[in-house]
């Protein structure tokens, strides 16, 4: 018996909810968690830039240095509301490029989560 496979537009349809539901979810991270986060660096009061990392399942706040840099290795852009980073991005994504926090902060450890 051979494989069922939905048809094309089906499966668009379900990429389109998916999409939709990341969406979402990034937005209700970014209202209920923009405004909690502090302005500046405690360690040594560098103004700070807070966005949302990519992965869809638990992204991650990413403080930045909140002047954009030519060499920076995050590109950021909205997703409805929510500002997300891209750690490395390709080129052609518009917009500046920022320098994560913890590359030029005075004390990164202070805040550095142990992995898991």
């Amino acid at each position: 018996m051979p494989d069922e496979v939905l048809p094309l537009r089906e499966l668009e349809l379900l990429d389109e909810d998916a999409r939709r539901q990341l969406r979402d979810r990034r937005a209700f991270w970014w209202r209920t968690g923009a405004s909690t986060r502090s302005k500046t660096c405690d360690a040594d009061g560098t103004p700070l830039l807070w966005a949302l990392t990519e992965e869809p399942h638990r992204a991650v706040w990413m403080p930045l240095d909140a002047t954009p840099v030519p060499d920076g290795s995050v590109g950021i852009y909205r997703d409805g509301g929510a500002r997300i980073a891209q750690v490395n991005p390709p080129s052609d994504l518009p917009g500046g490029r920022w320098q994560p926090h913890f590359a030029t902060c005075t004390d990164p450890d202070r805040y550095r989560r142990p992995r898991t």
